[in-house]
């Protein structure tokens, strides 16, 4: 963003002016309220967050949930003496500053100006925090709202209250399918509903039996429709032209939602990606390993895991130097992703020229299931997937790499270790120890192929 910092300003107009006055040329956009601070963060980027501690009962939730939509942005809470306890207790609520007033404009101007020096230097916080902006939500026509029975009385109106929306937003990051879970749940029981469900195009929640909507709101970003928030009949009474006013302010916070998830999804992908080969790195296999390990401990299933690393890298590093070297980790990265099975995880491991892959087998127990909670670790040592592995090594040898011309020296090829859990291991250090000596163990006896662990090199 060009010019001043853009600051939003939650509470009374004269703080609104108060910033613009003690930082000319910022943008600065007010909200009277949290939820409508929410609302406004929700729509656009903002460098930092001007919040008093005047502006409602609900204010510390907001500062949460106001940490939880904007991670990058510095929040300044500013309130009267008397109030010095309560801004304590928003630092730890997620502010970063507060001031007492009256305010003095040159403090208020060294902490908004600092905002753009602390976003402009890069840290883990602002990497988690990259990504696009939520679009802006466009406004968004009711569905005519159907009786649930002639005769019967008027039901209250429901209300989209402050902690309705932040006990939602506090649950971010959590999965979109959770998320929108929560929000159907939410949608029911505000509106007294029989049933509610929240559908986008890859995620439906439900919230009591399925059935055909009585009021529906479509979800929207900028003109087009993304989804649909839908309400069954009423438990009592009949929908008002103010439930469906309501319902529409639901529909916008779930485009919010939806938003934000997406972003921080795509966040974490960013986060678990090797940037060279564009597979998952060590971190996110390391992490499914063990979260693979404990599903098949609970359940007397085994894992199969297979280390590879190229032949003689660096040779073609010395040869062709390491712009080649990195096209030549690309390219077998894009072979090995065409051998994996959609169940399998394949990354690399590390930054060098290996790479990892789990290979998971049918749901069938390693063996009996014994008695008590021990299993003997070498009771049936499983070997098919000697076979599977070998395809990666086969792939390899037989493809012609235009990264190194026409005068590469012979076929590129790779070596692997072959371990299995809980034969060769039961924790994942244990296990990733046993591929990697089988690994050396198949370098040392002439490459180009894979050792199983424990066993003799085989080809």
């Amino acid at each position: 963003m060009g010019g001043g910092p853009r600051v939003l300003t939650v509470g009374p107009a004269t703080l609104a002016s108060a910033v613009a006055a003690a930082v000319p040329g910022c943008e600065c956009i007010p909200a009277p309220t949290p939820l409508s601070g929410l609302w406004a963060v929700g729509q656009a980027d903002f460098d930092a967050a001007v919040v008093s501690l005047t502006a409602g009962r609900s204010i510390l939730p907001a500062i949460r949930s106001l940490r939880q939509l904007a991670p990058q942005a510095t929040i300044v809470v500013v309130c009267p003496p008397q109030l010095e306890p309560d801004a304590r207790q928003a630092l730890q609520a997620g502010a970063h500053e507060y001031l007492l007033e009256p305010l003095r404009p040159e403090e208020l101007a060294a902490i908004l100006l600092s905002t753009r020096t602390r976003l402009a230097a890069p840290s883990e916080s602002k990497l988690a925090a990259a990504g696009p902006p939520a679009a802006r939500a466009e406004a968004i026509e009711p569905v005519p709202a159907v009786t649930a029975g002639a005769g019967q009385p008027a039901r209250r109106s429901a209300r989209l209250t402050d902690p309705a929306v932040f006990e939602l937003l506090a649950h971010l990051g959590e999965g979109l399918q959770a998320t929108l879970d929560r929000l159907a749940a939410l949608l029911r029981a505000e509106f007294g509903s029989e049933n509610a469900a929240v559908r986008i195009s890859e995620v439906t929640a439900f919230s009591g039996s399925p059935g055909p909507p009585a009021l529906e709101q479509r979800i929207r970003r900028e003109n087009r429709v993304i989804g649909s928030i839908e309400l069954g009949p009423p438990m009592t009474g009949t929908y008002t032209s103010q439930d469906a006013d309501r319902l529409a302010e639901f529909a916008r916070l779930a485009e919010i939602l939806i938003a934000k998830e997406r972003q921080q999804l795509e966040q974490q992908e960013l986060i678990w990606r090797d940037d060279l080969s564009g597979l998952h790195n060590r971190r996110y296999f390391d992490a499914k390993l063990d979260e693979w390990i404990e599903q098949a401990r609970a359940r007397y299933l085994w894992l199969t895991v297979v280390l590879f690393d190229i032949d003689n890298f660096k040779s073609y590093n010395d040869a062709y130097g390491h712009e080649t070297g990195d096209a030549l980790i690309r390219e077998v990265a894009e072979l090995l992703r065409l051998c994996q099975r959609e169940t399998d995880v394949l990354a690399r491991y590390g930054l060098g020229d290996e790479f990892a892959v789990i290979l998971r087998h049918p749901d069938t127990p390693a063996g009996p299931q014994p008695t008590t909670n021990r299993r003997t670790p070498r009771s049936q040592h499983p070997t098919d997937f000697m076979v599977l592995a070998g395809r990666y090594l086969s792939v390899i040898r037989s493809h012609p790499f235009k990264c190194l011309g026409p005068d590469a020296p012979g076929p590129v090829t790779m070596s692997g270790g072959l371990a299995c859990y809980p034969w060769d291991g039961t924790t994942r250090s244990e296990v990733m120890r046993a591929a990697d000596q089988a690994l050396r163990a198949a370098k040392r006896s002439g490459k180009n192929r894979i050792v199983l662990a424990g066993s003799h090199p085989t080809r």
